[in-house]
């Protein structure tokens, strides 16, 4: 009996070992490589438990491809078409602003304005569109897709340019859109009840539609243009997911350009990735030759007293130096941060699939720990 306790207690300070010396390499590498660690004070950053058979959001479209880009943007936003998926007739239904707030009002349920990134045409974005849709059947209760087209097509083309030059010309062009698409989206999000949550969600580019969106909804101004009824509170329910956001990695600090978007929102999820292949080039792009937000995320040392509405999480592991969505959408880890910031059904479900993660890491330390005492001791406790 001695012996087995004896034994015991060795697994027990091997394990503890073993954890300590992996939780303070991982901890090491996060704060050698970027500012500030991970951290979420409300999610699992680690959890890959994941059950994607739950219900399918309710999707809608939003296109605004044929709007004004620049200006006229009020009496453009009334031009706005809007589209909800029938499932049962398995086609696309027509409607209105109007009808889209009556349907919200009367079916209240968390509801995530999503954007694609750069270059993509209207055929690309439904693509993506339904891939998003389909990865969120992961998160479980109910839940409402609105999924946001703009103008992200080429809109330079000319051979008379170098290409470098028309590469910056395009993308020029298309942060100056997405920056007007941000109080599109702004506009179109004001008016909901916010009974339950609202999460203004982008890719790359589409990471700056969010941002500039809630930046406007916190009383923000940009490009001379400011959203009538917008004050500089927090706004219950409203929340932001970027991924791979593809702007200035200061832009959303306090009193910056897209300041008022930490001010309003009650969460912010932002992911970053070093080794990113595409964002790598932004500084040469920036207008302040800063580094992206997608590359090295936001310093959480200088939001002040925002720093807890942080939630951020390092996607080097599970995308390689892919900057596209399909990877990062492929990852468990991130799908559960969206279901945990996005949609308020996660807890419970995450409170179980934790446990089983928990029993999963100390199994798995407890067999690291009978090869680090050896077969003799293990043969002792048989």
């Amino acid at each position: 009996m001695d012996n087995r306790l004896a034994t015991l207690a060795l697994r027990t300070a091997a394990c503890l070992i073993v954890c300590g010396l992996i939780a303070s390499t991982l901890s090491s590498a996060a704060t050698a490589q970027y500012c500030t660690p991970d951290q979420c004070d409300i999610c699992d950053l680690c959890n890959n438990c994941l059950s994607c058979c739950h219900e399918a959001p309710e999707l809608w479209l939003v296109n605004t491809r044929c709007l004004p880009k620049c200006c006229g943007l009020d009496a453009g936003f009334e031009r706005i078409s809007i589209k909800r998926y029938d499932r049962e007739c398995c086609t696309w239904v027509r409607e209105t602003y109007e009808s889209f707030l009556a349907h919200e009002q009367a079916n209240p349920m968390p509801t995530m304005l999503f954007s694609h990134g750069n270059t993509l045409q209207h055929k690309g974005a439904l693509k993506q569109m339904w891939l998003v849709q389909c990865k969120l059947k992961c998160c479980p209760g109910k839940k409402r897709l609105v999924y946001w087209s703009w103008p992200a097509q080429v809109a330079f083309k000319r051979p008379i340019l170098k290409p470098r030059q028309l590469v910056e010309k395009n993308l020029k062009a298309k942060f100056k859109y997405a920056e007007y698409q941000g109080y599109y989206m702004a506009k179109f999000a004001q008016r909901m009840t916010f009974s339950e949550r609202v999460t203004l969600g982008g890719h790359s580019y589409g990471g700056i539609i969010a941002a500039a969106g809630a930046h406007y909804l916190g009383g923000g101004s940009l490009r001379c243009l400011a959203l009538e009824g917008s004050q500089p509170i927090e706004k219950d329910n409203l929340r932001l997911a970027i991924i791979s956001g593809a702007f200035d990695n200061d832009a959303m600090l306090p009193g910056r350009r897209y300041g008022q978007s930490f001010v309003a929102s009650e969460k912010v999820l932002s992911t970053r990735n070093e080794a990113d292949k595409t964002l790598m080039n932004w500084p040469k792009y920036s207008m302040y030759g800063r580094n992206s937000i997608g590359v090295t995320g936001i310093n959480a040392n200088r939001l002040g007293q925002y720093y807890n509405k942080l939630c951020q999480i390092t996607m080097t592991r599970d995308v390689g130096k892919s900057h596209y969505i399909e990877p990062h959408l492929n990852s468990n880890r991130l799908l559960n941060m969206i279901c945990c910031v996005a949609f308020p059904s996660c807890p419970a479900c995450y409170e179980n699939m934790t446990a089983e993660a928990e029993g999963e890491a100390i199994q798995t330390a407890m067999n690291l720990g009978d090869q680090l005492i050896g077969w003799r001791v293990s043969a002792v406790w048989k």
